[in-house]
């Protein structure tokens, strides 16, 4: 916090630098703009009495809160200097034991940086930011910088990481070299991708990173879009992603002293990860489908995750304890238990599309996350109106489901309905 806190301080201190070195002039004015959403929500959620999760992390059945995200800009002209991005939220839980309430305040730092821009094609940005990288929509195994996206999460804002970042941009190539800032001088990183479109429709990019705590990264990702010539179907997008590294991300298992027990241990390399993607939208009615594939070469296979349950299933409290490691290592891994995972989702903007000022308006979104190594799925619906300006109302329904010893049959709660009231400024 103190780390952040400094740099907070310098970014505002930098982009004040920044805008106040040469005198304003009237074709340059220094401005503030200031946008967001206000977002009220209500979430009922049944318990899964089968969790494994159930008795450390016992779930709340109503909880009501707040959020506000805004976007301070800074700008001269039409150069951005700085920006700050924010998550401000109140909440309010009643447990659905004994009716107690509990509320809680929390103020998140998503982005806050300033920038330096030299014409059009050299950029150089400090402070806490989120680094572009990567195509997939909810995986990104090229990653290894950001926060890890959580496909479970249906309101996770992902925050940025504090880096300073210097991007080239041309027409045939683009060059982006960073390096990320840890409290910890080991954990920090230095990277660089290496992007180009030469090639029509094509972006292709080559990255590598390294840093002593996580070793080497090597990346690429490829995406062609759009391809218009294939009968039936309109903006079709095909995208392909993939890494080796040579240190481990998660923990393995191994078998503890007491029988029955399975202990999470240091994890080995060098390990790949791989994703497959691709969206089309249906002419006329204007359906979009997304399809995604991705493999972890880390991830547990069906016998290894289901042995690693079993244990935090255990009735033998000597069992329980041997193995209480995996709780936490479980939950910092949503959707990369397994090895093998399939995401498909249908979105339709509109019902209608007959131009009625509130049918038209309305629209709906289906997903399913499908564990293929264990076959439990985390599966969501929901449906969206926007008929008041400025404005969306969202019902959204998520249902996790599996065997007992599967990722998503043991997430705690089986079944959440989420009311969304966002308005926009």
């Amino acid at each position: 916090m103190k780390r952040l806190a400094r740099l907070a301080a310098a970014a505002v201190v930098a982009a004040g630098s920044l805008a106040f070195t040469e005198p304003l002039s009237a074709e340059e004015p220094l401005s503030f703009s200031f946008s967001g959403d206000l977002d009220a929500q209500a979430v009922y959620a049944a318990a899964n009495q089968a969790s494994a999760f159930s008795a450390v992390s016992p779930i709340q059945g109503v909880t009501a809160a707040g959020f506000l995200d805004g976007k301070l800009v800074l700008s001269k002209h039409y150069t951005t200097l700085g920006l700050f991005d924010f998550t401000f939220q109140a909440a309010n839980v009643l447990d659905h034991l004994n009716g107690a309430k509990l509320e809680s305040l929390s103020l998140t730092v998503n982005e806050l940086y300033a920038d330096v821009n030299f014409g059009d094609a050299f950029f150089v940005r400090l402070g806490k930011q989120r680094l572009k990288w990567g195509a997939g929509y909810i995986f990104n195994p090229s990653d290894p910088v950001n926060p890890p996206k959580d496909p479970i999460a249906l309101r996770a804002v992902r925050e940025g990481v504090t880096a300073l970042k210097a991007e080239l941009i041309a027409k045939p190539v683009s060059l982006m070299s960073f390096a990320v800032l840890y409290d910890a001088l080991d954990q920090t990183g230095f990277g660089s991708k290496l992007s180009t479109s030469v090639i029509p429709n094509t972006d292709l990019s080559v990255s590598g990173y390294w840093s002593e705590s996580e070793s080497w990264t090597a990346a690429l990702n490829a995406s062609v879009a759009p391809l218009y010539d294939i009968p039936g179907w309109d903006t079709l997008q095909l995208w392909i992603e993939g890494s080796i590294y040579d240190r481990g991300r998660y923990a393995t298992p191994v078998s503890g002293p007491i029988p029955g027990t399975l202990l999470p241990c240091e994890p080995g390399g060098p390990n790949y990860a791989l994703l497959a993607g691709g969206s089309a939208q249906l002419p006329v009615i204007g359906t979009m489908l997304l399809a995604e594939y991705y493999h972890l070469s880390e991830g547990l296979s069906a016998g290894a995750l289901s042995a690693v349950y079993q244990a935090l299933h255990s009735a033998d409290p000597l069992v329980l304890a041997q193995s209480y490691g995996w709780y936490g290592e479980l939950a910092r891994r949503p959707g990369r238990q397994g090895q093998d995972y399939l995401f498909l989702s249908l979105s339709q903007p509109t019902v209608t599309d007959s131009g009625h000022p509130v049918f038209d308006k309305i629209g709906f979104l289906a997903t399913c996350l499908l564990n293929l190594t264990d076959l439990s799925f985390f599966s969501t619906g929901g449906i969206t109106t926007a008929f008041v300006k400025d404005s969306a109302i969202n019902l959204t329904v998520s249902w996790a489901n599996g065997e007992a010893l599967s990722e998503f049959g043991n997430l705690p709660a089986s079944l959440a309905a989420t009311l969304d009231v966002i308005v926009y400024f």
